[in-house]
């Protein structure tokens, strides 16, 4: 089953049907909220070109006409934050979630829960990341690309040295656990850990090992992880517990 189906309990004509939708029923340059701003940004957040960016809380989402080859404009949907735009093609997307290829896109309820406790993870330290954002004095030179960065470019903040992902992964293994033993609370765009201790040990221990850059966009997403994955082994599973004890609030 694609992940699109999975999710949204659509098959492909009906999602881009709704996706459509969208589209159609804004006009340029209109903000999205509400109800179709949640479907956009959800989508987003299942496919790796968008994820990094629909993950931000800060992020909003336009209606923008955009300039395509041939002279031609076409609105498309825009994820946007301060000094950062991202077009979202709409076949693209639609392709993300519902690949051609019979392939495995069915994620495990594992694969669910990592992937919502690390959205959690990097919602608790957007404040962090912001402060660096903030702080900052241009111009100043792109670490990855060395050209210098000028005010009103697209940027992004980089983690240096170790990602973000090593980080939240040895954070989860110096407490002994697996994503699958951390349990969330919250709505879906706002989840936290139920244990607030273990979620204040979180932040703690990323302010304490993340190192930042200020980093062009392109760049940064062309680089994206540097190859690292996180191990197996922390996703953990939820096989061998009661169903009727798991909390699989995604």
């Amino acid at each position: 089953m694609a992940i699109g189906k999975d999710t949204f309990d659509l098959n492909k004509g009906e999602y881009t049907e709704k996706l459509g939708r969208v589209i159609t029923n804004h006009r340029a340059n209109s903000k999205l909220v509400g109800e179709p701003k949640e479907f956009v940004l959800r989508s987003c957040r299942l496919s790796d070109q968008w994820l990094k960016l629909a993950g931000d809380p800060e992020t909003e989402v336009y209606l923008r006409n955009i300039d395509i080859a041939g002279g031609r404009k076409v609105k498309m949907l825009s994820l946007e934050r301060t000094g950062t735009k991202q077009p979202v093609s709409k076949s693209k997307l639609v392709d993300a979630l519902y690949p051609a290829k019979k392939i495995s896109t069915t994620a495990t309820p594992e694969e669910k829960h990592f992937n919502a406790v690390k959205g959690a993870m990097r919602n608790a330290i957007h404040y962090q990341l912001k402060a660096f954002r903030d702080a900052v004095n241009l111009p100043c030179v792109c670490s990855i690309t060395g050209k210098q960065i000028r005010k009103g470019q697209k940027t992004d903040i980089d983690h240096c040295g170790m990602s973000f992902s090593e980080i939240a992964d040895r954070f989860v293994a110096s407490k002994s656990l697996t994503y699958s033993d951390i349990p969330l609370m919250g709505p879906p765009t706002g989840k936290s850990f139920k244990d607030k201790q273990l979620w204040g040990e979180w932040v703690h221990f990323h302010m304490a090992n993340a190192r930042y850059a200020l980093v062009c966009a392109s760049a940064n997403r062309s680089k994206g992880a540097s190859g690292y994955e996180t191990p197996v082994e922390l996703y953990g599973s939820f096989k061998a517990e009661d169903p009727e004890d798991l909390s699989l609030d995604f």
